[in-house]
């Protein structure tokens, strides 16, 4: 599998993390990694169908590629493209966004993965990729 874009390294990523999970794996760098699937997989939408049209939206879209808060993403998504999530899967995707931090390395804000967090990374992860391929068919079809 040729890795060339956004959507590519999200489902790499996904399967890998996919794998752990089933083999039952509680391990900090799963949390940073359900955070970089969520952002990838949104950062494709935004890669592939978000077209600036001016000099204000090319910097906008330039600066929302080099975050990792999934919330400024979703926020992006929605409010320049109408596409939005439902409140379930912002809901979830907002108790894992900051753990690309905080799991990886020490300090005050750093926390331990238990498995728990692992069950929600999952899900994140799961509505996330769900909802960003129905997303993807209505942007192509330029019902959103």
């Amino acid at each position: 599998m040729a890795l060339n874009s956004y959507f590519d390294f999200a489902e790499n990523d996904f399967q890998y993390f996919k794998a752990s999970y089933d083999a039952g794996i509680v391990a900090n760098m799963m949390g940073a990694m359900a955070q970089g699937i969520c952002e990838k997989y949104m950062k494709h939408l935004i890669s592939e169908y978000y077209k600036p049209d001016d000099a204000m939206q090319q910097k906008d879209f330039d600066n929302i590629l080099r975050t990792h808060s999934l919330n400024r993403l979703m926020k992006f998504l929605k409010g320049n493209m109408g596409a939005e999530f439902s409140k379930n899967t912002q809901t979830h995707m907002r108790m894992i966004d900051g753990f690309y931090f905080s799991t990886r390395y020490p300090g005050d804000d750093s926390i331990e993965i238990d498995g728990d967090d692992v069950e929600t990374c999952n899900d994140a992860i799961e509505l996330c990729r769900t909802e960003v391929l129905k997303l993807e068919q209505k942007l192509k079809k330029g019902e959103v």
